[in-house]
């Protein structure tokens, strides 16, 4: 299919309102890609230190068994002190499947990547002329599939980065913020770029009398 052709059924044309609603979605996406950023951060290193301890709890009973069977005879002891090592080991591994950091954080990096991936692909967009892009109508309709897909797990960013995020961001002049960090903002409308403006009663010249 043309360009043409795309642009007559879509009935979409780039113009300065598509071009502005695209820029804060970019902005938008930057956030969010700085928030599951930050996120996948956070739990890789909890997650990460809850299995370099599961390995040390898990080496160090080995070597308790070694030690305890050497030193004493007194299978009572034996048997309690291996009995502990095994809650020991036994809770480090229910706290990691409870709270599962490690899929959380695959799933913030995953998010991230997409989030990455459709900042660039708006970017690429409006940094070329017109003429240069893609049809209108069929970029604004894959690009909010991307973000649909990757919007699905943003509601489990936790509060805290949200809040991170809007104090970073909101430093920067008339960035768009999204509205799961508290600043939720008017809704946008449509205003044709060549509507007929009515001059000021003031700056009407008045008729010369005769």
């Amino acid at each position: 299919m043309s360009t043409n052709e795309a642009e007559t059924q879509s009935g979409l044309q780039w113009n300065s309102t598509i071009d502005k609603m695209m820029a804060d979605w970019c902005d938008q996406s930057k956030c969010f890609n700085w928030m599951h950023t930050q996120a996948y951060s956070r739990y890789s290193k909890r997650a990460l230190t809850m299995s370099i301890t599961t390995n040390i709890v898990i080496s160090l009973s080995g070597i308790g068994n070694l030690i305890v069977g050497a030193v004493t005879t007194d299978a009572t002891k034996t048997s309690i002190i291996f009995g502990c090592i095994s809650i020991g080991v036994g809770i480090v591994n229910m706290i990691q499947d409870k709270f599962n950091w490690t899929a959380m954080a695959t799933n913030y990096k995953q998010s991230a990547e997409k989030w990455d991936i459709i900042t660039r692909k708006m970017e690429e967009q409006l940094a070329i002329p017109y003429s240069g892009r893609k049809d209108c109508g069929t970029f604004l309709k894959y690009i909010k599939q991307d973000i649909n897909i990757a919007s699905e797990v943003n509601s489990t960013i936790p509060k805290d980065i949200r809040n991170q995020c809007a104090e970073k961001f909101s430093k920067i002049k008339d960035f768009d913020i999204p509205d799961i960090c508290g600043q939720v903002e008017h809704t946008a409308i449509y205003v044709p770029e060549h509507s007929i403006q009515v001059p000021l009663l003031s700056d009407q010249v008045e008729p010369s009398k005769g």
